[in-house]
């Protein structure tokens, strides 16, 4: 099981940030679900943190993360967390939840040609990203890497009528997963191709919370009919929000750096 004490510090604080998110606040009612609760500790720090009464519901699909969640759950979680045991794409979608929330797996390798296969995000490190968007959720609060086609990620959402309402990032540093030879190569591609931005040192990760501004095959908030399959091509232009945070995952994107 991959652990990362920064990495996991930060998703605890944007998931307490979204519990206390008067936007999301009517759609938290009916629960959240998360995609990979991993050790299930950011969840049970948050919650703790926040004293929230939103009945979060995580999945786990590796035995191994399934059981030491378990455990920490019964031991220190607050009644209304639990961890279930598969896949979220196979169950996470049939409950009455509104709200998702994930730090979805991001490196970047070809055919997941990286020694944890549990950090792949396909070759553009954001395919768990975009299946995630392209779900029933009205709101979504998902970590997005710079590294991982993060203009790519965000101009799906918009497609699909969602807004970011808020967000937040911090720096992360490069660690031993990230340096492999096959993440390092395609990092190099997608960076030639304006779709990974790091420094030095690291890249960018954010906390991003988006919540769909129309049902499918409903007026947007533009006033225009969406498309049958719910998008907007222009819901770019009513997001200034979105267009900041391209602004911030880009920078530095006009010098080439190796991780």
């Amino acid at each position: 099981m991959f652990y990362d004490p920064v990495e996991s510090t930060f998703y605890a604080w944007c998931v307490e940030r979204l519990l206390r998110s008067a936007s999301a606040a009517p759609y938290l009612r009916d629960g959240v679900v998360e995609l990979g609760a991993g050790s299930g500790l950011p969840i049970v720090e948050a919650l703790r943190r926040c004293e929230a009464p939103v009945q979060v519901r995580g999945f786990e699909r590796d035995p191994e993360s399934f059981r030491i969640a378990s455990r920490l759950v019964a031991l220190k979680a607050p009644p209304n967390y639990s961890v279930e045991p598969g896949d979220f794409f196979d169950q996470g979608f049939d409950g009455p939840e509104r709200v998702a929330i994930a730090n979805p797996p991001y490196l970047a390798a070809p055919t997941g040609d990286t020694s944890a296969p549990e950090l792949w995000g396909g070759e553009s490190g954001a395919e768990v990203t975009c299946r995630l968007l392209s779900g029933p959720f009205d709101v979504l609060m998902l970590m997005m890497a710079s590294i991982a086609d993060p203009l790519g990620v965000i101009d799906h959402a918009a497609r699909l009528g969602y807004l970011v309402v808020d967000w937040c990032a911090r720096p992360i540093p490069f660690g031993r997963h990230s340096r492999e030879p096959a993440v390092h190569r395609r990092l190099g591609e997608l960076h030639a191709e304006g779709r990974a931005f790091s420094s030095e040192a690291g890249y960018l990760l954010a906390g991003v919370t988006l919540l769909r501004a129309r049902q499918r095959g409903r007026p947007t908030s533009a006033g225009r009919e969406s498309g049958p399959d719910g998008s907007d091509p222009d819901a770019n232009a009513f997001d200034p929000n979105a267009d900041v945070l391209r602004g911030v995952m880009a920078a530095g994107a006009s010098v080439r750096r190796d991780p």
